[in-house]
């Protein structure tokens, strides 16, 4: 049976390269991995997904999205007002047929390269935290615009009250807490794998009780529920269900086009609202929404 998880010496053998340049690979190139008990692990179906979002001069079916002026398929991580976002375009635009899939940042900018979406919504970090010109041009080449939908905070769900007294992330070291995670893969499960190594943390035992969540209300929730006793998420979710929030990262929520699609009626169409002050109500609305920069291109 083929391992789902390889370690560090096989995902070497498997990719074809140094053992050194793996950990170039992790901290430089966004390759899926998490770390268990000191080891850095890396999930085969994921390693497969980031190899084919990163390969160069990808055939893509813009014929197909340019031909199609009723319809507008969007793909990538999952923000509570972003799905308000959809709601408000699609009480403005009857007549278009609008679909979002909440596959993650990965799987989003995977759909882009292959031409199966217009819009890509992501939050992958490179090294320095947020996105570099480079990382997203070795992914998905050079015309593509990056639109600024919000900034965001990141940050840990506890209990009403905070019954542990958790202050940071330090303060989850050496307990007995149940942890709500999302996949690996995801730009929040980065996050928190990268706060883990930072504090050298032993994962696996921090996680010997992980219950796996899909999505942020689903983490927070789990939390508010009692299901869990922490997790890791936007503070919007926090407010939605009653979670005590403690900030650990704010971070851009961009939203990415190619640019034969950009100017596409439907694509106008949901960016215009992002200076609308109906959108800027919904985001005053949510706790942790940062929109004073929301539908301004930020790369071309």
């Amino acid at each position: 049976m083929e391992k789902r998880f390889l370690d560090t010496q096989e995902i070497a053998a498997y990719l074809d390269v140094n053992e050194k340049q793996v950990y170039t690979l992790i901290h430089e190139r966004g390759i899926p991995a998490t770390k268990i008990t000191g080891k850095w692990l890396f999930p085969r179906h994921l390693v497969d997904r980031w190899v084919e979002a990163s390969v160069t001069n990808v055939p893509t079916a813009e014929p197909f999205l340019a031909d199609e002026k009723d319809l507008l398929l969007i793909a990538g991580s999952d923000d509570p007002l972003f799905s308000k976002l959809i709601n408000l375009f699609r009480r403005a635009n009857r007549e278009v047929v609008t679909l979002q899939s909440r596959a993650g940042s990965g799987d989003g900018l995977l759909a882009l390269r292959k031409g199966l979406v217009h819009i890509a919504c992501v939050h992958l970090m490179d090294p320095e935290g947020g996105y570099s010109a480079n990382f997203l041009r070795e992914r998905l080449g050079e015309e593509i615009a990056v639109v600024a939908f919000v900034i965001r905070t990141q940050g840990l769900f506890l209990p009403p009250g905070n019954p542990q007294d958790i202050k940071e992330m330090d303060d989850t070291l050496g307990s007995d807490l149940r942890w709500a995670v999302r996949e690996v893969g995801t730009g929040t499960r980065a996050l928190m794998d990268r706060e883990f190594d930072r504090l050298d943390a032993d994962v696996n035992t921090l996680l010997a009780s992980a219950v796996e969540t899909e999505g942020h209300l689903e983490t927070a929730l789990a939390v508010r529920t009692g299901k869990a006793d922490i997790g890791m998420g936007i503070q919007a979710a926090a407010g939605l269900t009653g979670c005590f929030f403690i900030p650990v990262r704010r971070e851009n929520f961009n939203l990415i086009i190619r640019k034969e699609n950009f100017f596409l009626p439907q694509v106008q169409g949901l960016l215009g609202l992002l200076q609308d002050q109906d959108f800027k109500d919904l985001a005053a609305s949510l706790e942790g929404y940062d929109t004073a920069d929301s539908g301004k291109v930020v790369m071309e």
